[in-house]
């Protein structure tokens, strides 16, 4: 054997060897970070003993003789098992990322910071807002999660990976992070005022007239009020759209991105249920992450009258979506407008101002100035500066400052522990009226057969009863008037029905006093359960279930019909398969669907043959990112159309107009609907036979429609490159169904075409269904799913056992039972205490 072959085998051999012990400590590190639900800990702070059941799906079923303790144990469990979910969350609320992460994370610190998260949880914590309930909560919380750490710094437990991966270790939890956390969720679900800055894009392009047909319900009767500040809409434009690129940058690193966030809700009293009692179900629609953003658990202290289960928070106390003895109860985003833009033309308005340091990684503290006043925080500052974007002659004329409901205190601590313990409607009501941020719909049922909802949340009074573009903060008129009273809100109990519906569609009448929002979900989700619940006299769990995972879009057979109507007289050969798909279609999204990838693609392309003309590449895609509101206002378009009068060579003809934005104006010729439409299914057919093939039987929906469930770590690259950590943290591809207006929520984005003008086909969801729940208060279990498990290490076999259920439309068992868990030998941690105990001070 030659001497270069001998030295490449033997490099060879090294390098696997090497890899090999690589993957085995790798391994053996990842192992180390699986709890063992048989373990027993000695822990200061405790006054009895705690026991901590898992079932079979790692659920954690705490049973605790007071209420400090119960939440202690909170604590301890959620650190156990996603303490790196939590500092991530708290470190980004507190803009802190950059710490770990680097530069790529400055923006993100500099966002967060500037909207003040920080500030205001620090805020809420030293103020008389929160209840001495609420401070005993945040504080044997707290205490909970930093025993845990006291177990990882004695031995007795590991670290997660991902703070060996970033080698840093996280710091003692104190209860403004789980404050902080909270109005960081109400962030993510603030998403109002992306409309605001797209319209205010557009409108400065090409006019009011023409923008106002592409913002949905706007109200034709009132002003505009971006025409007050003559000569800056350009400029504000580019203010408000370089401060909405970054949120949506944010976005997409947390895995937050869909504009349909929301969620469905639905209760029937007991005249419509077969076990005789009432019964309700819910499922939030957020993005998706791995871990799965909820964690699963069951809060029992008698003594405190506690005994509840259902989605908690990671980070957070209390339950936020369950059931207890008495009452269920489930929630969807209000789509509540609590954000709007203020421009500060002068210097009458007194403002304050503070420093912060950021500590960015391997590198010197960056100093940040952040200043406010009434109309909320300064924005435009650190578009100019902090951003590092170009100076422009706007900061000459004026300020841009944004208020929102989340710098407004609160204490929701208080609404979930009320919950928790509530027996009756009235005390569920009694709970929500400590409710601030984000803002709710809050879905009842209880156990005597009653159903009621409340919208619960702030809600700004705005005089002129609109809250878009941006608004002058000289005029008195155009603040904020406080807040609609509690009684005030949407309400409703027992309805002659016998049934509630609430998917982020319009809460109320146009008649209704106050200004809520313009920015609701399409009503196809609404109007499908609705139909659905009035389709039979009665209902099962099991039906409910079953509703959960519908994929027939009312939006998509509303929409067809135009489709159908302009291919009528189609002959062309290639086109006559793909139509009859469509014809014999009703509208389903099921993931072997051929029509429904047809129909898809069609709307993505008369989406862009539709605006892309007048709107130009950056403000079109900038528009699409908000499905919800092209989804609206593309069905309000192919329904504007008026037959008119008129003469042409002396003769009485009838002409249909259609909306102006259907004429493509870079032609010499008028474009009709009609002709967009057929324009744009002929590309769709195009672009599918190009890309996936000529034999339609290939083009089935979950071809093209996949779900990833992405850890941070495993995020895509800006140049969509899939990043090699992926592969250990990231689950699936899997083909799924549904799309944005089925129950089954499986929004995608409807970008067409990539940045070389390259078609895509790719439908990829990336919002849906973060649990699925359904609660029959006939007996005292109830069913749920999560899109991944409880456990956030993941070598652990919860990090996906559930996911299989999720993927099949179905629900597993949850016992509220703890005789029946002790029956089955359930493994068990205990939690012992020393004889030192912690004082319950603030940690």
């Amino acid at each position: 054997m030659k001497r270069t072959t001998k030295i490449l085998i033997g490099l060879s051999l090294s390098l696997l060897a090497i890899g090999c012990g690589a993957a085995a400590a790798f391994y053996a590190i990842l192992r180390k970070s699986v709890p063992d639900y048989e373990a027993r800990f000695e822990i200061k702070g405790l006054q009895q003993v705690v026991k901590i059941y898992y079932d079979e799906y790692a659920a954690a079923h705490i049973e605790a003789q007071s209420e400090a303790d119960l939440f202690f144990a909170q604590g301890f469990a959620h650190a156990r098992e996603r303490l790196w979910q939590m500092d991530l969350a708290r470190r980004a609320a507190k803009g802190e990322l950059a710490e770990i992460l680097g530069e790529s994370a400055l923006s993100f610190d500099r966002l967060f910071r500037t909207v003040g998260l920080r500030h205001i949880a620090d805020s809420l914590w030293n103020s008389n807002i929160l209840s001495p309930e609420s401070r005993a909560v945040l504080i044997a919380y707290s205490q909970g999660v930093n025993a845990y750490l006291e177990q990882i710094k004695a031995g007795k437990a590991v670290l997660p990976i991902e703070f060996d991966i970033l080698q840093y270790e996280p710091a003692a939890w104190r209860p403004e992070d789980c404050l902080a956390i909270a109005r960081l969720m109400g962030w993510e679900l603030n998403i109002a005022w992306h409309i605001d800055v797209a319209l205010a894009d557009i409108t400065a392009q090409v006019g009011y007239e023409k923008a106002k047909h592409l913002y949905p319900d706007y109200p034709k009767d009132k002003p505009t009020i971006l025409p007050a500040l003559p000569d800056t809409s350009k400029r504000t434009a580019a203010v408000l759209r370089l401060w909405q690129e970054l949120d949506k940058a944010y976005r997409e690193f947390a895995g937050v991105m869909g504009s349909h966030i929301g969620s469905n809700s639905w209760a029937v009293t007991r005249s419509k249920s077969a076990a005789g009692n009432a019964i309700l179900a819910n499922d939030p629609h957020l993005g998706f992450s791995a871990p799965a953003r909820w964690y699963e658990m069951h809060l029992c202290c008698r003594a405190a009258g506690i005994n509840a289960a259902g989605c908690s928070l990671p980070g957070v106390p209390c339950i936020v979506l369950g059931r207890n003895d008495s009452i269920a109860w489930g929630l969807t985003n209000m789509m509540l407008d609590d954000c709007d833009f203020f421009a500060l033309l002068d210097s009458t308005e007194t403002l304050q101002e503070r420093v912060e340091e950021i500590r960015l990684k391997g590198a010197a503290s960056v100093p940040l100035r952040v200043r406010w006043g009434r109309h909320g925080v300064v924005i435009s500052d650190q578009i100019y500066s902090g951003f590092q974007q170009a100076q422009s002659p706007l900061l000459d004329a004026y300020t841009i400052s944004m208020r929102w409901t989340g710098q407004e205190l609160s204490d929701e601590v208080a609404t979930f522990l009320g919950i928790l313990k509530a027996k009756n409607w009235q005390d569920f009501r009694a709970a929500l009226r400590h409710y601030g941020l984000p803002g709710q719909n809050f879905l009842y049922a209880d156990a005597a057969g009653h159903i009621g909802y409340q919208a619960a949340g702030k809600l700004p009074i705005r005089l002129d009863k609109q809250g878009f573009l941006l608004r002058d903060a000289r005029k008195p008129e155009q603040d904020w008037q406080g807040f609609v009273p509690f009684d005030e809100l949407p309400m409703l109990f027992d309805p002659p029905s016998d049934m509630i519906v609430t998917a982020n569609n319009k809460i109320v009448p146009d008649g209704y006093k106050y200004y809520i929002s313009a920015l609701w979900e399409p009503p196809s989700r609404a109007e499908r359960i609705t139909a659905l619940l009035r389709s039979k006299e009665r209902f099962s769990a099991e039906d409910f279930e079953k509703m959960q995972t519908d994929v027939i879009s009312p939006f998509a057979q509303e929409t067809l019909r135009f489709l159908l109507s302009a291919l009528a007289n189609d002959t062309l050969s290639m086109h006559q398969r793909p139509i009859q798909f469509l014809r014999n279609w009703n509208g389903e999204f099921q993931a072997h669907s051929i029509a429904a990838t047809i129909y898809s693609q069609w709307l993505k392309q008369l989406l862009r043959n539709t605006l892309h003309d007048e709107l130009g590449e950056n403000l079109f895609q900038n528009y699409l990112s908000l499905v919800n509101a092209p989804t609206r206002v593309i069905g309000q378009l192919l329904a504007d159309s008026t037959v008119v009068t008129e003469v042409k060579d002396s003769t009485v003809v009838q002409v249909v107009r259609y909306n102006i934005w259907f004429d493509d104006v870079r032609t010499r010729a008028v474009e009709t609907r009609d002709d967009i439409i057929r324009k744009s299914f002929n590309e769709a057919v195009e672009i599918l036979r190009r890309e996936i093939g000529e034999n339609e039987a290939d083009w089935q929906w979950g071809r093209v429609h996949q779900l990833t469930l992405r850890h941070v770590f495993g995020q895509k690259a800006k140049d969509g490159t899939e990043n090699p950590l992926g592969k250990v943290f990231n689950l699936g591809p899997f083909r799924t169904a549904g799309t944005s207006t089925t129950i089954n929520n499986g929004e995608y984005p409807y970008r067409s075409s990539d940045s070389t003008g390259t078609a895509l086909i790719d439908a990829s969801q990336k919002l849906g269904a973060s649990s699925r729940r359904v609660v029959d208060l006939s007996e005292q279990d109830f069913w749920s799913v999560l899109p991944g498990g409880n456990s956030g290490s993941v070598i652990s076999p919860h990090y996906a056992d559930q996911l299989p259920l999720w993927l099949q439309g179905k629900l597993r068992r949850f016992t509220m039972n703890l005789r029946q868990l002790q029956e089955k030998n359930a493994p068990t941690t205990l939690l012992v205490p020393v004889q030192t105990k912690l004082s319950a001070q603030h940690p």
